[in-house]
């Protein structure tokens, strides 16, 4: 009885396998027109919009009597004020250090007990550190002795960095080639994901802090000449945190899928749309959003043992657990640069923040922030700033690769974007214009593992 109700389960997650698969292609097939996308961002627009009253509304009633008369319009304006730059404060104080996370907000996660993982892959070699009262985890793999009479033949170890929502697990087909080359290897989860501390306050969450934990893994291992592997955000975050690395922590950085700090300038609307169905997307739904969904879509191959192993860090957990998750979704700059830049600093544009509630423009304030350090970043990319600093304290020359899966749905305008930005002297010579990899989408690593480890291992060596 026992064996034949195991049988029909068996087939019945088999049926329910190839549906979602099926599911998963039909959607990515549907969302390839251009006019589809428009369509869905149109009717998710009044639902955003929205939610997005709905959120105000008792901030607006509170403040409307403030309003009414002058001196109150004046405490509003000041009220956006002040928030802005306790935002500006609390960002700066975590990339320095200097910040500490209330702990009413940290979802702490322990070795052994809830949401440790201890199912997943690389479970027994996890170490950790500590970022601003919290605890970011990673995989630390050494490789067995290589050389010769058991001597340890030294190569560069690899530093791999996941993007969104994603977490160290999208390396577990990759990682084990890595150390069998004889390379050291470090995959970090950023806090908020995987087995790292989750945040569960979006507010409380800057981009700095991710630069900050980046910077604390290099310094707390003592890594040097680390090849730095980085998808999607992780290579954003990677980007703009190079420049505050010593000069010699890094020799190289291989960009997978990823991009520089964003501007709607660098999408086509074919892309941009896709983008902004995410931003609405996480915005109507938050934390009832499955990572399953996003992974179908991306991925649609996968089959449903994979597709949990994403959404496994929050299993356990409530729905703010996934804080960390939709900061990202909401802190890539989406509006034009003359509002983030001019029109938000307006005495009207400021007069309505502070009548709806200065918390309810936390995004809006960190994509302001992440479009001017992109403006620094680029301009240090696109000088070759890299390979002076980089000369100065090794022999060996900083080397960029770009990486991109020809299938991606998101970001494919983006490798045209890294190639003309980054100077050309860094570039590998091997692959100066980047490389696209057929039969690969968003996630190189899911469709193609061997030949990405492949890669990798050449640049290392390069």
């Amino acid at each position: 009885m026992s064996l034949q109700y195991n049988k029909c389960t068996k087939s019945l997650m088999s049926i329910e396998d190839m549906l979602l698969k099926r599911w998963g292609s039909l959607s990515r097939f549907m969302m390839s027109f251009t006019i589809i996308r428009l369509i869905v961002a149109l009717l998710l627009l009044p639902l955003y919009m929205t939610r997005v009253v709905l959120r105000s509304v008792p901030c607006i009633f509170i403040n409307t009597f403030r309003f009414m008369i002058v001196a109150g319009c004046r405490l509003l304006i000041n009220d956006t004020e002040k928030y802005r730059a306790q935002e500006q404060l609390q960002a700066q104080s975590q990339f320095n250090t200097r910040y500490v996370f209330p702990e009413d907000v940290v979802l702490r996660l322990h070795r052994n007990g809830k949401g440790s993982l201890s199912d997943m892959p690389f479970a027994n070699n996890i170490e950790e550190i500590s970022v601003c009262g919290a605890t970011a985890r990673y995989i630390h793999i050494k490789p067995e002795n290589n050389g010769v009479h058991g001597e340890y033949e030294r190569k560069s170890p690899i530093v791999l960095l996941h993007g969104n929502p994603s977490w160290s697990y999208i390396w577990r087909n990759v990682m084990p080639k890595l150390v069998e080359q004889g390379h050291e290897v470090f995959a970090l989860d950023w806090i908020g994901h995987g087995r790292s501390d989750k945040i569960t306050r979006q507010t409380c969450i800057s981009f700095e802090l991710h630069m900050r934990t980046l910077i604390e893994l290099f310094e707390s291992t003592g890594l040097e000449d680390a090849t730095l592997v980085a998808h999607d955000w992780g290579g954003c975050i990677a980007l703009c945190t190079l420049p505050h690395l010593r000069a010699n922590a890094c020799r190289g950085l291989f960009l997978l899928n990823a991009f520089l700090p964003p501007r709607p300038s660098d999408m086509s609307l074919h892309y941009g749309l896709l983008y902004a169905i995410w931003f609405m997307s996480t915005g109507i739904m938050d934390g009832y959003l499955p990572e399953s969904g996003v992974m179908r879509f991306m991925s649609p191959h996968l089959p449903q043992k994979e597709i949990e192993g994403y959404e496994a860090p929050y299993r356990d957990f409530p729905l703010n657990s996934k804080a960390g998750v939709f900061r990202f979704a909401h802190i890539a700059p989406g509006m034009p640069e003359f509002v983030l830049r001019s029109l938000r600093e307006t005495w009207l544009w400021k007069l309505g923040e502070g009548l709806c509630g200065p918390i309810h423009f936390s995004s809006l304030n960190a994509q302001t922030s992440l479009s001017a350090r992109g403006d620094e970043v680029r301009q240090f990319w696109r000088n070759g700033d890299m390979k002076a600093r980089r000369s100065a304290g090794s022999e060996a020359p900083f080397r960029v690769v770009v990486v991109f899966g020809e299938d991606d749905p998101l970001l494919k305008d983006y490798k045209h974007i890294l190639t003309q930005t980054i100077n050309a002297d860094l570039m590998v010579d091997w692959a100066p214009s980047g490389i696209w990899l057929s039969n690969a989408g968003h996630y190189p690593v899911e469709e193609r593992p061997g030949d990405i480890a492949d890669l990798i291992v050449e640049f290392s060596s390069s």
